[in-house]
């Protein structure tokens, strides 16, 4: 990537590739950032920004060090931000208004605990097996890139699954936080009993059990998603024991992430909200 004034060509593309459609709103943010350096960012100089896409501008600019928190919000400073970062973004925000953004996809895996089989066999393939991240870092990833909502769809939970899910739930800055899981295989039972956990993160349970005249819907799908920007769909349950078994899934961001995302908020429209005691309870989701 050639070099532009004032920021260079590693420094260009690593904006591109961690802001990619929220290109427009880092602009607006780096103009906000130079104007007023050692003063704080506050809602009125960031009026009409997206608000998921600035919390993702904003973390992503304070670990560069051009901005740093300070209570509630942020400061402008320690580190200079180079002075074309502006406009080398507004460059790259017409990019992606003139290119739609598809998105990319990343190919996680779930590896057995044992060191022979498939963990052997994978540096035979070639190279590309190099690219596969474990399950453990996209769901983080998927967590810190909530800003809204967190969802988590999983048929399967046990009590060390549950105690993952907990630290996502910790981990993310997101306000809505949901647990999708269905009555048959210990799940809701699992997520009932510890509501206690639960419940102080602000997390809902919701039971997608649909009663049918003869049988019942449910479903078999593992989701983590962050807002409508992130997600994973796979193979892996939220369940912790000796693997033995290796589950492989897709990371997805741009229109797949959006099309999951619609798919999440039907499969919350249909569920109910889990109490503590007694049956799951049919409620209106919140859209």
């Amino acid at each position: 990537m050639t070099a532009i004034p004032g920021i260079g060509g590693a420094l260009a593309q690593s904006l591109v590739e961690a802001l990619g459609p929220d290109c427009a709103t880092g602009a607006l943010v780096a103009r906000v950032v130079q104007r007023n350096p050692g003063s704080g960012l506050d809602a009125a100089r960031l009026h009409g920004a997206p608000a998921g896409a600035t919390q993702r501008v904003l973390r992503d600019f304070a670990g560069r060090g051009w901005i740093a928190a300070e209570g509630e919000g942020w400061i402008c400073g320690p580190g200079l931000m180079p002075a074309g970062v502006p406009a080398f973004l507004d460059g790259a925000a017409a990019m992606y208004a003139g290119m739609p953004h598809d998105g990319r996809a990343t190919t996680v895996v779930t590896f057995p605990t044992s060191s022979v089989g498939i963990v052997r066999a994978l540096p035979r393939t070639g190279f590309s097996y190099a690219g596969l991240m474990s399950s453990e870092e996209a769901f983080d990833r998927i967590a810190d890139a909530a800003t809204t909502r967190l969802t988590v769809l999983t048929p399967f939970l046990n009590d060390k699954g549950l105690d993952n899910v907990l630290e996502l739930f910790r981990r993310t800055s997101a306000t809505d936080k949901n647990l999708v899981v269905r009555r048959y295989g210990g799940a809701l039972a699992t997520a009932r009993a510890r509501l206690g956990e639960l419940e102080p993160l602000g997390v809902e349970v919701r039971n997608y059990t649909v009663s049918l005249p003869k049988g019942f819907e449910t479903f078999h799908a593992k989701v983590v998603i962050a807002d409508h920007v992130l997600a994973y769909v796979g193979s892996a349950n939220m369940t912790r024991f000796e693997r033995r078994s290796m589950e492989l899934g897709i990371m997805v961001d741009g229109k797949a992430a959006k099309v999951v995302a619609s798919v999440v908020r039907a499969v919350e429209m249909v569920s109910e909200i889990v109490t503590r005691d007694g049956p799951a309870t049919r409620w209106p989701k919140r859209m």
